[in-house]
């Protein structure tokens, strides 16, 4: 197996267990990224109760700032400047990566989302969560997630 993806995953619940069964069910059930296998590291992990828990999140959240930068530098490089350029794509690989673009303003989580807020299926922290954090910070969760896929040499001999 190949590691293809980490993410950090912000979600409520009673406990670190509780909230890796939350993570194993969502990756069960969404199609919007799909791995052979997913690991849930505690020690990279977080609680709402540690004293640096914002300042992973925001961390985390720099690395989907700086995704989503260097997408717009790829699509602006290409010539496409203003929203009426759009039209302008072929598609292809330019194509892709303002589809890439996208879902990190509507929500979806994707292999290049480092952090994913569950909570408002979002890559960003909301002013809301934010305070129901700083309420009950024992409640909230920052789940370090390790996505594996097969790699071509692997697939024959784990799917046979």
């Amino acid at each position: 197996m190949q590691r293809i993806s980490q993410h950090n995953i912000l979600l409520g619940g009673e406990s670190f267990a509780h909230c890796s069964q939350q993570v194993h069910k969502f990756f069960d059930l969404t199609s919007l990224v799909i791995y052979d296998c997913i690991e849930i590291r505690e020690q990279q992990s977080a609680s709402g109760l540690d004293t640096d828990f914002r300042s992973i999140i925001y961390s985390a959240e720099q690395k989907n700032r700086e995704t989503v930068q260097r997408l717009i530098a790829e699509i602006s490089q290409s010539g496409i400047t203003e929203v009426s350029d759009l039209i302008n794509i072929k598609q292809g690989y330019l194509s892709k990566t303002f589809h890439i673009l996208s879902h990190f303003l509507d929500g979806f989580i994707g292999v290049d989302s480092y952090f994913y807020n569950l909570l408002d299926d979002s890559h960003w922290l909301s002013p809301e969560t934010s305070q129901l954090i700083e309420k009950k910070p024992e409640h909230y969760w920052l789940l370090h997630v390790d996505g594996y896929s097969t790699t071509p040499e692997e697939a024959g001999l784990l799917h046979t």
